[in-house]
């Protein structure tokens, strides 16, 4: 499974954790169990596309300027169909990952290494990105255990599980819901250990404005359809 199959298998699960929000009758199991995969291939492919750069500021600056091109769309498709809009999207929340596995690769102290990913941690929740520090902390497990699939896999169930249990609490247990939720988002590794490695097509910038276009798609849809 080449990156532009993940490419497209998560650009579809975005759409249909998206699609619940606004069009009416389609908050199923299908959408919820489709949009938990979403992220983490996103995480995952982030990882890849750092390994692979051969221009690492082309690559940052590609993703700051999707980041504000995407915030209004974000926002708006917040507000309109979800009601809370006050955060930033998930190409900050890459970034800040981006920051962190870049420190891990250029420091040889891995304690300090830790110690500025907890800073940017803290920093994400200050601003407040999406996925906060669950969203960091998954590019940067996917990155470091990238050579250990077994260790990764254990790791990013850990902080998947704490992740939502900070949420939710000890409720969390008899929320059918959240555990289809966390179920649904650790199958994610399944399409992530099937990738072998390969580009496949190249279709550069069109993923990156798939993001906002979708979400502006949604909330005008919210605005003039439904």
């Amino acid at each position: 499974m080449s990156s532009f199959v993940l490419k497209v298998i998560a650009c579809i699960a975005m759409v249909c954790d998206h699609i619940r929000y606004v069009v009416p009758n389609t908050n199923n199991i299908v959408t919820i169990a489709l949009g938990r995969i979403s992220y983490p291939l996103f995480a995952f492919l982030l990882t890849e596309g750092y390994s692979h750069t051969k221009d690492l500021k082309k690559y940052y600056k590609r993703i700051i300027i999707f980041a504000l091109i995407s915030q209004i769309p974000f926002m708006m498709f917040r507000n309109l169909c979800i009601g809370v809009w006050q955060l930033l999207n998930i190409m900050f929340t890459l970034l800040f990952g981006l920051i962190a596995i870049n420190i891990y690769d250029k420091y040889k102290n891995k304690f300090v290494c830790i110690l500025l990913t907890f800073g940017i941690i803290i920093l994400s929740r200050i601003i407040i990105v999406d996925y906060n520090w669950w969203g960091i902390l998954t590019v940067f497990l996917f990155y470091v255990f990238r050579n250990n699939k077994f260790l990764l896999a254990i790791l990013f169930v850990a902080i998947t599980f704490i992740y939502y249990f900070l949420r939710t609490g000890i409720s969390m247990f008899s929320n059918m819901l959240i555990m289809e939720y966390m179920i649904f988002t650790f199958s994610s590794l399944i399409f992530i250990f099937l990738y072998n490695g390969k580009e496949g097509r190249k279709l550069k910038y069109f993923f990156y404005w798939f993001y906002p276009i979708h979400l502006l798609i949604f909330a005008l849809l919210k605005i003039f359809v439904f």
